[in-house]
């Protein structure tokens, strides 16, 4: 018996049964039932709990910052240079004179800031193109990949560095500095994921049928390849956190007077043997919200992983 052509392939019927399976998995009452079993399958793993309590504490801290925090970040008190914690600073001041815990709360924006700006662009970019290149191939594809292993030839804090030193240092360029670092992870991802896909019969069907390259891409590939990717946004999180951290510490990110904690730790290590609280108590803010992050990213993957071989 001949094999049927692509001419005899009920290509509609397909798209039309796919449609419908979508449909049925988007309802009201499956959304539910996934969301509920999704949280019941993280609950069970302990570190995402711990992270997520934590990473919570740090939004609540971020939004009601002016009202937690005791002084304004950069209200100076010259009666109190490089104070020691005392119940009026609790966690000393700075060699201006400065509140340690206001400008930690206070920095709690700017860490929260660059890690969803940062990851969001990341994100977005590489999502886009790892589509393109995983749909198109040919020459799309290998410009692609050549861009990913020209960025990964370098670590990221290099990278940053040198385009942080072309650009004037301030927070929009630490932003798209991180978010142009750490874009390959995403679209070698989606490029990885829409490989996959583009074999599926409902994307077949689609071409069949005629529909666009921009509908079938962000339509049917880029929603069903982007899960991966959720992931590891939340495990990049911390990474932008460090990465601009150093940045700032080095002088090519966030500006004085901004609480930044990498500014923090930068103005106080000339004084760590005589006021250690200067750099301690910022730094333990950047291992506290690292930590977080990468506790929810690693329960994330393993709650999400084991449910990606049965994605169309």
């Amino acid at each position: 018996m001949s094999e049927r052509t692509s001419t005899e392939i009920d290509w509609e019927g397909i798209l039309e049964e796919w449609n419908e399976e979508v449909e049925e998995i988007s309802s009201a009452e499956s959304r539910f039932e996934r969301v509920w079993y999704f949280i019941k399958d993280l609950s069970s793993h302990r570190l995402s709990i711990v992270g997520g309590m934590l990473l919570v504490l740090v939004v609540v801290v971020a939004i009601f910052a002016p009202q937690l925090a005791p002084y304004s970040p950069t209200a100076i008190h010259p009666t109190a240079i490089r104070a020691p914690p005392s119940v009026a600073h609790p966690m000393g001041t700075d060699s201006l004179g400065r509140d340690i815990l206001s400008r930690v709360i206070f920095g709690t924006r700017i860490a929260l800031q660059i890690a969803v700006t940062s990851m969001g662009i990341a994100f977005v970019v590489g999502s886009l193109l790892g589509a393109l290149a995983g749909y198109y191939g040919g020459w799309v594809d290998a410009a692609v990949r050549t861009a990913i292993d020209t960025t990964w030839a370098f670590p990221a804090i290099i990278m940053g560095l040198a385009l942080a030193s072309v650009l004037e240092p301030n927070l929009t360029t630490v932003l798209v500095a991180i978010g142009l670092v750490f874009w390959g992870v995403f679209a070698r991802l989606v490029r990885g994921e829409v490989l996959s896909l583009r074999e599926l019969d409902f994307i077949k069907a689609s071409e069949a049928i005629g529909l666009s390259d921009t509908m079938i891409i962000f339509k049917h590939l880029i929603p069903n390849a982007i899960i991966p990717a959720f992931v590891v946004v939340t495990l990049q999180m911390g990474n932008a956190i460090a990465v601009a951290a150093s940045l700032s510490f080095l002088g090519l990110g966030v500006q004085p007077p901004t609480p930044s904690w990498g500014i923090m730790l930068s103005t106080g290590r000339q004084y760590i043997t005589s006021a250690w609280w200067i750099s301690v108590f910022p730094g333990l803010a950047i291992v506290l919200v690292i930590m977080s992050f990468n506790f929810l990213g690693e329960g994330l993957h393993d709650t999400i992983d084991p449910k990606l071989e049965d994605k169309r």
